[in-house]
């Protein structure tokens, strides 16, 4: 795999997939960056907030939950042609509230066996057995201007 370059300007961001049994709650994007595509509910860590503030507040923002607990269940960069997007992904535990379709999400509930990798960030597919095994990783990966997948490394860390 290409090394991540560090010059560009890091965004830290949060991911939350909210796990029920064998059912996880994804999002299907309906603005901005990633539109089209299933994925967890997070953003970007704002000034003084911490990773885990963003997470909760994330989560009610586009998911209408509050987020009760949560693991953290790994840290991947993930580079563009103009940034890189430093993504701490949780595993949500637990919540309260009612589930609400946002401006920017609508939810589905998807069975683990049935996650619609197809319509989802070609990247996902490395990292998502050790989120569903509960495995702590890190990684990164490189996709082009057009947002192909050039590179991928995900490995279980401990």
């Amino acid at each position: 795999m290409e090394e991540i370059n560090n010059i560009k300007p890091t965004q830290v961001m949060t991911l939350c997939i909210l796990r029920k049994g064998d059912d996880l709650l994804l999002g299907m994007k309906k603005i901005l960056f990633g539109v089209g595509k299933y994925n967890g509910y997070g953003g970007k860590v704002e000034p003084g907030e911490s990773v885990e503030q963003a997470l909760v507040r994330e989560m009610k923002e586009e998911s209408g939950l509050d987020l009760l607990r949560y693991e953290l269940r790994g840290v991947a960069k993930f580079e563009f042609p103009d940034s890189i997007r430093e993504v701490h992904i949780y595993e949500g535990l637990d919540c309260t509230g009612v589930l609400v379709e946002s401006n920017e999400m609508i939810p589905y509930w998807f069975h683990i066996d049935k996650i619609p990798f197809e319509k989802m960030w070609k990247s996902d597919k490395y990292w998502f057995p050790f989120f569903l095994n509960r495995e702590y990783f890190e990684g990164g990966a490189i996709f082009d201007e057009n947002y192909n997948l050039l590179s991928c490394k995900i490995e279980k860390i401990g």
